[in-house]
């Protein structure tokens, strides 16, 4: 991991200050560059202080998704951070965790002035059918201690001209969605952990059912035809919602099937967005 420039120090503190009351809820590290937050936290979790750990880098070279994919990010192009959120002693495995997660990510957009913005099952945020931010949550292993979670979240300011990213169409960045300059990344990230908190606050209390009505209204495939591709087999049916879990909900043929995250992928078909 490289260490913090005056740069990153300089975000770190005005992201601080941007919080106001909440940056004593918050440990924050921002760094300029390193393999991937999300393997830095899982492998090497911050000791547990009563604060929401987030490590911040301007630049992943080797980061994260679902499914063994890679999060490509270029300096100065994108946000990508981890959050490492514990939970309270006896409480159950986190269902449903990144779908809260991507509903806390699509309030702060809106809060932002991001028109359009929808949730894909189960992990990225879309603006007008285009992938805006993708949100990879990996669980640590208990070993006897209260649950825990490392969330990861990617998401584009202003791309290069020049990016590709491989076997992904369809993508925007903020600046696009703003049509405007987006705000700074402390600001934007400010923005995203103010919500994070306020909807783990309910999270916490009374889980994903509590917010399964606000990430309906963002679903992105709500009733439209859409394929469930795992390996080596893929469903047809139509995006009937999600239950109190997270799972997807697929009405076909033989009836309703409940789809968990695992290894599958959501795609759409004729009449469904791009």
């Amino acid at each position: 991991m490289t260490p913090s420039t005056p740069s990153a120090s300089v975000s770190a503190t005005e992201l601080a200050s941007l919080l106001g009351a909440l940056a004593h809820e918050f440990s924050i590290e921002w760094v300029d560059s390193c393999d991937s937050t999300n393997a830095r936290m899982v492998d090497a979790p911050p000791p547990a202080d009563g604060r929401v750990h987030v490590l911040v880098a301007d630049r992943q070279t080797a980061g994260r998704g679902r499914r063994g994919r890679q999060w490509l990010s270029w300096q100065g192009a994108s946000l990508t951070f981890s959050v490492l959120w514990r939970f309270e002693p006896g409480a159950p495995a986190p269902a449903g965790l990144s779908l809260a997660a991507g509903l806390a990510l699509a309030r702060a957009l809106e809060q932002l002035g991001v028109q359009g913005v929808q949730l894909k099952w189960p992990n990225d945020v879309l603006v007008h059918g285009d992938k805006l931010a993708g949100i990879l949550v990996e669980l640590l292993p208990t070993r006897g201690r209260p649950p825990a979670a490392v969330i990861g979240i990617g998401l584009n300011l202003r791309l290069p001209a020049d990016a590709t990213i491989p076997g992904q169409t369809g993508v925007t960045d903020l600046a696009h969605a703003l049509e405007a300059a987006p705000p700074s990344p402390p600001a934007v990230l400010a923005t995203i952990l103010g919500e994070l908190h306020r909807l783990f606050d309910t999270y916490a209390v009374a889980g994903f059912p509590a917010l399964r009505g606000a990430w309906e209204q963002r679903n992105a495939f709500a009733g439209l035809p859409v394929a469930i591709v795992g390996e080596g087999a893929t469903q047809l049916g139509t995006c009937a919602g999600v239950d109190d879990d997270g799972a997807l909900l697929l009405r076909t043929d033989s009836g309703l099937q409940r789809i968990l995250a695992g290894d599958v992928s959501l795609r759409p078909l004729a009449g469904g967005p791009p």
